[in-house]
């Protein structure tokens, strides 16, 4: 897992997200990755509790060893939406994503797990959890138009790498709830196949 990315920028950058007490989750093909298959990734997907009060200060703390844009971040929470980093030594990009006033994305949050990103690690990370994964890569899946194979192979990983261990109930509420009921039946009757 750990050779799939840049492991080295990730920790940096969740050192000053950790450092400012900033909570987070990481997301994207990171999650999945852990969760499921392994996929090769160039960047990080990270979802961030807002953190406008501290703007400055992440600024200030990132900007040595990754490039930001300070207007970016601030355009991020004025909207909810994400921007980027990119870590000067290795040009890993990290895309990070403010969650303000979504239900769902909050749960996300809350329900963030903890754990290593391989067995030779004693370093502890904060990954979005294996129900939300799925189900956040469910949305990017219908948002680009059902077409990508890599999601669609993510999702699929995830859940056959994690299918006893799911909450099966909690997926099924906010499928109905996201509008994507469909799309999580028909990849769990694909794994049955």
């Amino acid at each position: 897992m750990a050779d799939a990315f840049d492991q080295v920028a990730l920790e940096e950058f969740v050192d000053v997200l950790e450092k400012l007490k900033i909570p987070y989750a990481i997301g994207g093909s990171v999650a999945s990755s852990f969760y499921g298959q392994v996929r090769f990734t160039q960047d990080a997907d990270v979802s961030v509790a807002a953190f406008g009060s501290q703007i400055g200060m992440f600024c200030k703390a990132i900007e040595g060893d990754f490039y930001v844009s300070s207007q970016a971040v601030k355009q991020a929470h004025a909207n909810a939406s994400s921007f980027n980093v990119i870590h000067l030594n290795t040009a890993f990009k990290i895309d990070v994503f403010i969650i303000l006033d979504d239900p769902f994305k909050r749960q996300v949050l809350m329900r963030r797990t903890k754990a290593a990103l391989d067995e030779n690690s004693a370093r502890m990370y904060n990954f979005v959890s294996p129900e939300d994964i799925i189900l956040l890569k469910l949305q990017w899946y219908l948002e680009g138009g059902s077409v990508s194979q890599k999601q669609w192979g993510d999702i699929l990983g995830v859940l056959d790498a994690q299918k006893d261990a799911l909450d099966m109930d909690y997926m099924r509420d906010w499928a109905l709830k996201l509008s994507i009921s469909n799309l999580l039946n028909k990849a769990l009757q694909q794994i049955k196949e």
